[in-house]
């Protein structure tokens, strides 16, 4: 099955605005739709890391396909992760998983 972009990646914020929590996740929900074309499930992690050039790192759950029968779909967690100004520095999946595999 093949899956089509369904927006195009939004870029950083204008210079010199900084990047809030919201704005963070919004980039990395472009830029995993837009770099891999799937839907995303939800929002695991974000935190912010002063130590790395106040950088941000999201975690996304992505649903890689739909179950046929019954809720066990196969998801992906992704990381991106963001620089201060909002350019993508990182891209990683981290790992597939069928739904009802999920850790809590």
């Amino acid at each position: 099955m093949k899956h089509e972009a369904k927006t195009q990646f939004k870029g950083p914020p204008p210079a010199g605005e900084g990047l809030s929590m919201m704005d963070a996740i919004g980039l990395a929900r472009s830029a995993i739709v837009s770099m891999t074309g799937l839907d995303v499930d939800a929002v695991v992690h974000c935190a912010r890391s002063e130590t790395e050039g106040a950088s941000w790192a999201i975690t996304l759950d992505v649903l890689e396909s739909r179950a046929r029968m019954g809720d066990n779909d196969l998801l992906s967690a992704y990381e991106v992760q963001f620089g201060p100004t909002g350019d993508l520095v990182h891209f990683e999946r981290l790992r597939r998983y069928h739904r009802e595999d999920r850790v809590t």
